[in-house]
């Protein structure tokens, strides 16, 4: 498989959209608009008195009207000031507002996802009102086709970015291999013994899969010890499992590892998983 496969891209894409502030992300935004309403969707921008309207771009045909803001470290008072006053103004300008989207590279606060549901949306029954966040941002993008990706966070992603020489080490349990998984946004190709029955070829596959899964997941049960626990002790009893079948996990990461491509590339931590045969004493 290639360094940034579905989970990672969706990593990468996270990565670029916290990146942006102001003009950047809303040029980013624009962007996605384009793909998503092709032939529809157009970009607006400030202008004369009466600034942009309370609309950052919008869609004539579909009816759909964009918010673009990036709030990263916002006060909640703030932000919900913001996305009140420009629903509000959007629908006194325009007429037959069917879906009213706010777009953020932040994290949506559960405040303020409340604050919408229990007060804007009763409110303003006639209009679809959405909320799209940093993680609905990366998942809606991450869906679209891989060129499409590479002009709306404006990279261009690589499938085998050049290998380069990193040092592995012995995991043993789950509390070694942990800040591998939750640190990085991709992996390598697994190495593994040339030699494998198919017993041992399912549990190599599946230990890795799993791997992979506690890393994708790692950001959202980073805030609970008892989760993370949970994940090192499962992942302590699948090299336990490993070693039965006297196989070792090897691992490391590689830093600053080009994840796209150009002038300027996006850089970030790969995994490197590598399971070799250990001799019997």
């Amino acid at each position: 498989m290639t360094v940034v496969d579905q989970n990672s891209l969706r990593k990468l894409v996270e990565g670029q959209l916290l990146r942006l502030e102001g003009n950047a992300f809303q040029d980013c935004m624009d962007r996605l608009g384009l793909e998503l309403y092709p032939g529809d969707y157009q970009p607006v921008r400030a202008a004369g008195p009466k600034g942009d309207t309370k609309n950052d771009g919008y869609c004539p045909k579909a009816r759909v009207f964009f918010a673009a803001h990036a709030t990263r470290g916002e006060r909640i008072d703030k932000t919900k000031a913001k996305i009140r006053g420009d629903l509000e103004g959007c629908l006194r300008e325009h007429r037959e507002v069917r879906v009213w989207r706010y777009l953020t590279n932040d994290t949506v606060q559960g405040e303020v996802d409340q604050f919408i549901d229990n007060e804007l949306r009763p409110l303003y029954r006639d209009v679809t009102i959405e909320l799209w966040g940093l993680k609905t941002l990366a998942d809606e993008i991450s869906k679209l086709k891989r060129d499409q990706v590479d002009r709306i966070i404006d990279v261009i992603t690589v499938d085998e970015p050049e290998f380069e020489v990193a040092v592995l080490d012995h995991m043993k349990t789950g509390r070694d291999l942990w800040p591998i998984l939750s640190g990085c946004l991709g992996w390598l190709e697994h190495v593994e013994p040339d030699d494998c029955t198919d017993e041992e070829q399912d549990l190599i596959d599946g230990a890795v899969q799993t791997f992979r899964d506690w890393s994708d997941i790692s950001g959202d049960i980073e805030f609970s010890r008892s989760s993370v626990r949970d994940a090192q002790r499962s992942i302590t009893a699948i090299l336990e499992d490993l070693a039965e079948k006297k196989l070792a996990l090897y691992a490391g990461t590689k830093e600053k590892y080009p994840l796209t491509g150009g002038p300027s590339p996006f850089l970030g931590t790969v995994a490197i998983f590598k399971i070799v045969r250990v001799a019997s004493e």
